[in-house]
């Protein structure tokens, strides 16, 4: 990735990807996103499996952003969640995902639908409102795998449970961190 005073910064692989975020050059980054083709070799080191529920994987984090892959078993599902008021940027890298999104009637106690999205290999879905709820499926015939992108660390996010109809804390964790087992 070159970097010029005044110039257009390019981002091509999951690297420039990094060094843009750990640079502060976020805006370029989420510019970009959309036509950025991340490969399966480049992020081989932070793939990790599990039959029970998808992993979360760090890829790179600071005190501004954190970058996450999360792999998938068919099937596999969020709880409808928000991110605590951060940003969220997603780019599927394989596979299929449908999205769900949510807005929640405190007055009334109840989880409103709003809409499902379909999100497609190399698109890119974003939530950056405070009052948005969404969860993602995957929807793919196999595996799939997506990277997220958050404005700032999130160590926990409030959660929608459906079974009690509350709303409850969750602490998040990752499954790996830079490519190692925790």
């Amino acid at each position: 990735m070159g970097q010029h005073k005044g110039a257009i910064i390019k981002i091509s692989s999951l690297d420039d990807l990094v060094s843009a975020l750990k640079s502060g050059l976020y805006q370029e980054a989420l510019s970009q996103s959309y036509d950025l083709k991340i490969t399966e070799a480049e992020i081989k080191s932070y793939i990790t499996w599990n039959s029970n529920r998808y992993t979360r994987n760090c890829i790179a984090r600071d005190e501004r952003f954190e970058l996450i892959l999360l792999c998938w078993e068919k099937g596999q599902k969020t709880a409808i969640h928000c991110h605590n008021e951060q940003e969220c940027w997603v780019k599927v890298i394989r596979g299929d995902f449908e999205e769900c999104l949510y807005e929640f009637d405190e007055e009334m106690n109840l989880m409103n639908y709003i809409k499902t999205d379909h999100v497609l290999q190399n698109q890119v879905t974003t939530i950056n409102d405070s009052c948005t709820y969404h969860s993602l499926e995957n929807t793919y015939h196999g595996r799939s795998l997506s990277l997220h992108l958050y404005m700032k660390p999130i160590y926990e996010c409030t959660v929608f449970d459906q079974e009690t109809n509350q709303i409850e804390t969750k602490s998040l964790f990752y499954d790996t961190f830079e490519g190692k087992s925790v």
